[in-house]
Parts: C-alpha cells; sequence; structure tokens
C-alpha cells in the first residue's frame, strides 16, 4: 500500500511542487510438492524402455516458503523559476527484510537534478528554437536476495536420504548494493524547429553487487562475494528533422549510443584472493571470467589447438591436437557491444504514410555452439564445402574434413573456430498505411496498415542472430546452443474513428 502527500503552488516566479508519502510492500511465498526421481511403471503394458538399473527411490515432498517485507519512506520537492530554471531533489529510505540481521537493514538514496532553459534565459540566433541543458546525480540501493542474510540454508543429498548444509560460504555481514550515477545532457531544436538534437553523457559505479565464487577452502565450494566497484560510462545522440513541402512530409531520426563497462575492483577490502578473477557460467570448455580492467561480458577459452615451438597445430593419426589449458585459458573477447546505431525515416504524402527503421549493433562476439554439434555430426555447410574442396587447410597441408572436424567441433570444441564479430545491420521495421479520403468514407477515419518486424539482415557473419539469447541469465549473453531461430512478424490493421 502506498499514502502520499502532494502540494503544487506559485508564488510569483517561484514554483513548488512536492510530494511526501510511504509505502508498504509484502511478498508471502509458499511452495508445497513432491519431487523425486523415475518409478518403474506398475503395469505391463508400458514399454520396456526404462533402465532399471538406473531408477531411484529418493522421492520426497518439498516445501519452501519465503517473506518479504519493505517499509518505505519516500520524499521529492521540485522548485522552478520563470518555467526555466529547476532543481530536483528527492529522497528514499528502505528498511527491507532481506537485510534483517544485519546493519544496513535501513539504508537511503537521494538524488538532485537541475535543469535550465538557456534558450528563455538569453538572447539566442534566430536559428536557435530551444536550448535546454540539464544535469543530475543519484544514488540508488538495492537489497541481496530474499533468505541470505540468516546464512542458514539446506539442500537435500538423494545419497544419504537427508537435507544438509549447503557448501556455500556466507560473508560475515551483507550489504545492500548501491549503484552512484551522474548524467549530463542537452536539448536543442533549430532552423524553426525542423531539426532536434538530443545528447546525453552518463556514468554509473554500482558497488556491493552479489555474486558467487569459487571458494575451495574449510569444505566449501563457492562463496556469496559483493563486489568491489564495476563502472558503465557511456553517450547517447538523436538527431531528428521534420520537414514538409506541401503535401509531402519527411521525418527521419538517427540515434546512437555506447556503452564501455569496466571492472575497476573486483573484491571490497573485506576480501582477500590473490587470484583476483571470478569464473562465472558458460558453456563446456567456455566461461565468463570476471577480472579487474575486464568487463562483465569477457570470455575465455580453455580448449585449444596444441601448437609446437613455431605455432604450428600437432598433428596425431591425420587428426589435429586438442588440448586443455586450465590455468592459462585463452582470453577471446567480450560480447558486450561497442555501439548501436538506429536509423529510421517516415515518409506521409497526401494520406499515405510509409516507414522503416535499419538498426546496427556493432563490435562484440558471439560464439555457436550449434555450429560446432553440426560439424562435427558432417551435417553443416562448412563440413560439405570441405569435403567438396579436398579437405581442411591446416599449416602446409590438408585435412580431411571428417578427421578435422571430429575434433575441433563436437560438445567440446576449440572456441576460437566459433567465434564470429556480433556486428549486424538489419532492416528492423517496416510499415505503410492509408487513410482513406473523406469522400469514400464520410464522417468516418479510416486508416489500412501493414507493419512488419525483424524482415531481414543487410550484414551479418554469424551463423545465427547475434541479438537472439539462449538464456535471460547475465553470464549467458551471445552464446548460441541450438536457440530457437529469430522470428520474423507480418500484421495488418483497420483503424476507424468516429
Amino acid at each position: 500500500g502506498d499514502l502520499m502527500l502532494n502540494v503544487n503552488k506559485t508564488l510569483g516566479d517561484y514554483s513548488i511542487g512536492a510530494n511526501v508519502g510511504a509505502s508498504l510492500s509484502r511478498t508471502h511465498y509458499r511452495q508445497q510438492g513432491y519431487q523425486g526421481g523415475l518409478k518403474a511403471p506398475s503395469n505391463i503394458f508400458t514399454p520396456n524402455a526404462i533402465d532399471y538399473s538406473q531408477v531411484t527411490n529418493d522421492n520426497r515432498p518439498i516445501y519452501a516458503e519465503t517473506r518479504h517485507n519493505i517499509n518505505s519512506m519516500f520524499a521529492n520537492v521540485e522548485l522552478g523559476w520563470r518555467s526555466m530554471l529547476y532543481l530536483t531533489i528527492t529522497g528514499r529510505n528502505d528498511w527491507d527484510s532481506a537485510l534483517a540481521g544485519t546493519s544496513h537493514e535501513s539504508f537511503f538514496y537521494p538524488s538532485v537534478g537541475l535543469s535550465a532553459v538557456i534558450s528563455q534565459m538569453a538572447k539566442m540566433p534566430e536559428w536557435i528554437n530551444y536550448l535546454k541543458v540539464r544535469g543530475s546525480w543519484a544514488s540508488v540501493g538495492t537489497a541481496i536476495p530474499t533468505n541470505l542474510s540468516s546464512g542458514a540454508r539446506y539442500e537435500y543429498d538423494p545419497t544419504s536420504g537427508k537435507y544438509t548444509t549447503v557448501t556455500y560460504k556466507f560473508p560475515d555481514e551483507f550489504f545492500p548494493e548501491r549503484t552512484n550515477s551522474w548524467e549530463a545532457g542537452v536539448t536543442a531544436r533549430f532552423f524553426n524547429n525542423a531539426l532536434t538534437f538530443d545528447l546525453t553523457l552518463y556514468q554509473s559505479n554500482t558497488k556491493k553487487q552479489l555474486v558467487t565464487a569459487p571458494y575451495q577452502v574449510d569444505g566449501y565450494t563457492e562463496a556469496y562475494v559483493q563486489t568491489g566497484n564495476i563502472r558503465n560510462r557511456g553517450i547517447e545522440l538523436s538527431i531528428g528533422y521534420n520537414k514538409t513541402w506541401g503535401d509531402f512530409t519527411w521525418n527521419p531520426t538517427f540515434t546512437f549510443s555506447a556503452n564501455q563497462n569496466k571492472i575497476i575492483k573486483l573484491f571490497g577490502s573485506d576480501v582477500d584472493d590473490s587470484k583476483n578473477l571470478i569464473s562465472k557460467g558458460g558453456l563446456e570448455g567456455l566461461s565468463t571470467i570476471l577480472r579487474e580492467g575486464g568487463t562483465m561480458g569477457d570470455l575465455y577459452s580453455y580448449v585449444d589447438f596444441a601448437r609446437d615451438a613455431e605455432g604450428n597445430i600437432l598433428i596425431q593419426d591425420g587428426k589435429p591436437v586438442k588440448q586443455t589449458v586450465s590455468g592459462n585459458p585463452r582470453f577471446l573477447g567480450s560480447v558486450l557491444p561497442k555501439a548501436n546505431i538506429g536509423l529510421s525515416n517516415e515518409f506521409s504524402w497526401k494520406g499515405i504514410n510509409l516507414g522503416f527503421l535499419i538498426t546496427a549493433r556493432l563490435g562484440g562476439i558471439v560464439l555457436s555452439q550449434t555450429q560446432a554439434m553440426l560439424d562435427s555430426y558432417g551435417v553443416s555447410k562448412a563440413s560439405a564445402v570441405a569435403r567438396d574442396n579436398g579437405g581442411v587447410p591446416v599449416n602446409l597441408g590438408t585435412m580431411t574434413a571428417e578427421n578435422y572436424y571430429s575434433v575441433v567441433g563436437g560438445t567440446n570444441p576449440i572456441w576460437s573456430e566459433y567465434m564470429y564479430s556480433g556486428t549486424n545491420v538489419r532492416l528492423q521495421e517496416a510499415h505503410v498505411s492509408y487513410t482513406l479520403p473523406r469522400s469514400l468514407v464520410g464522417k468516418l477515419g479510416v486508416t489500412l496498415g501493414l507493419t512488419a518486424s525483424n524482415l531481414f539482415m543487410i550484414y551479418n557473419k554469424a551463423p545465427f542472430d547475434p541479438e537472439s539469447t539462449a538464456s535471460t541469465g547475465t553470464y549467458y549473453q551471445g552464446l548460441d546452443y541450438f536457440m530457437q531461430p529469430s522470428l520474423r512478424s507480418l500484421g495488418f490493421s483497420v483503424k476507424v474513428n468516429f
């Protein structure tokens, strides 16, 4: 529930808008069920396709319950002067049960912003119709997931048939995640408002972000760690044009955004780790590794060709030799793009409206285990081309497609051979519509339209859609493992206004 009091007042050249309030949130989750291993069928009509030696009898009831309470108080005030200068200050304090038992159950996060319409404060050239600058700073707090601060966690062991304490090491104390950010920007309109311009620069630093890290000490396997400092900084740019010549209107818009992610400090002062890295999720022989100076999307391969002192691939029994490198994995690149670009165009003429959007992702790498599996079975385009060409060039010779791809591909491939640029350009959207003239429909307003999205790729080197993802998890971006293909959609609409 929420309770809020609002105040809006104008005093001469000054205006004030303020609100103060409180919020209560109560979440109660309960799960009851029964789970366990496969049981042998009790009737003789079931096909005998069950390996009875693998049948387990660890069937058991399950029960889970979570309660999460958040009490909040908040306030904000906006002071204005002559509708051209604004100062905004906000503050919020949360009491979160996820941090119960710690000294950080209560945490406060403020923000402040200032904006000024320069075109109203000073005389501008005639070609500048509007000019506004803005800047803000904010601190945002987020609690940890529920049921962690107690440190008591259990999991079922099917071997013993009992619930045992999990092998996670908990820190001495949990902290709320904290993101401090600043933003500065300018908005402008030129040439009788035909040309629009918007530029934003930003930076955010996130501290105490919760992750798990391998921890092979005192019987533990993993430890909860709250990271030191993850920085994101970037730019967002939008340029638009809107011009009419008689019955014809053209409205193009160009957008550009770029974000630089960097791990400034991986661990806080409360954690001592000489390796200063965390290995996260991935696929077999492939992992996202977090290191200071790197990004949250850096991929490393533990599998590579074995080579001699001159860099030639070692060959044994007519096949390349593959080796596992555990101590010094090979850096492949980051899945994070360097930039994103969009270009939209809207045209209208006498009731006909036509528009399209082209988008581009620039940079970043993607990897495909689907391609590796197809290669290993000899059913891919690459393996077919290799057979037609008489083999695959290796060192100064040629190797049969079967001998090469049976080693390079598969479930544990040499990942550098299945790494592709994530850069792609596509026709993202297109639409056309026609508004019937009044002479045909009278007082009604009738518009017929066709729309389409994700029509086709203009440029793409990867064997799959780099924008698709097999998982919503942070550390599984850019990885293709028999994902569903991306979809193209078509639509038809009829709009009637009375």
